[in-house]
């Protein structure tokens, strides 16, 4: 495995929105990159965002910083505990201001180690992470999502439940009563291999196909790494923002040499 490892993001508000609720954190050095998406129509959106991924993103950046033991077996627990965290710092916030009460927030976030390639992803709501491998994009984390059930039970179709007016009803997030049960898994890299993590401002205003197209487009190209996660990071939200802007748009790649 490569040690080049190469961490960055971006935000946009979209065209309709009137603030970004969306959030993004990143600490290069530590292959750390954290997004979330605090919940549109409920107060604090973004004050929720913003909580969970500043926890978040310090959990496993002191994690990564300590020494000793297998890279997996090391922040693979540390993943679960960072995100219940964040979790119930949210709700501490919202006790201390009623205004806030209900604020909600989707997170999603990787921790890639550069030395042996092994990542951990956490993940609640239905922001995505995917791998873009070899000219394909797939998505590795499962939408906690009303019509993502519906899919599993083979009541839609992914086209169906797309267009679904109930596309974004989240069946799990962080902040509310009910404390979330984060999917958290691990898994080896190979060289070349990239991961995207976004909010639905993306995700639900371009096609799987589209957001690879624009990948391997960018990652085609004779300039640097640097050079070509930036052009694509801002092809991606232009193209979202062209496809109507509906929601914030935010997007970070974590991409090995």
């Amino acid at each position: 495995m490569s040690n080049s490892l190469l961490v960055t993001g971006s935000s946009d508000i979209g065209r309709i929105r009137q603030r970004n609720e969306d959030s993004f954190a990143l600490a290069p050095e530590h292959g750390v990159a954290v997004v979330a998406d605090g919940m549109g129509g409920h107060p604090g959106g973004d004050v929720a965002s913003r909580i969970a991924v500043d926890v978040t993103h310090e959990l496993l950046r002191t994690t990564v910083e300590s020494s000793g033991g297998n890279f997996v077996s090391r922040v693979q627990p540390a993943m679960e505990h960072a995100v219940i965290t964040a979790h119930e710092s949210i709700r501490a916030h919202a006790k201390g201001e009623p205004d806030l009460h209900r604020m909600g927030t989707t997170l999603t976030a990787i921790v890639a180690d550069r030395e042996t390639g092994a990542f951990v992803v956490g993940h609640v709501g239905d922001s995505r992470a995917y791998l873009f491998r070899a000219g394909v994009l797939s998505q590795i984390t499962r939408d906690d999502t009303w019509v993502q059930q519906q899919i599993e039970n083979k009541v839609m179709d992914p086209d169906q439940a797309r267009r679904s007016s109930y596309a974004h009803l989240l069946t799990q997030c962080l902040g509310l009563d009910e404390a979330p049960h984060p999917q958290v898994f691990s898994g080896q890299s190979a060289p070349g291999d990239t991961y995207l993590l976004c909010t639905d401002g993306l995700a639900g205003m371009l096609q799987d196909q589209e957001l690879a197209a624009i990948l391997s487009e960018h990652f085609r190209s004779p300039e640097t790494a640097e050079d070509q996660c930036a052009k694509a990071l801002t092809a991606m939200l232009e193209a979202a923002n062209e496809a109507g802007g509906r929601d914030n748009i935010t997007a970070a790649l974590v991409r090995f040499g």
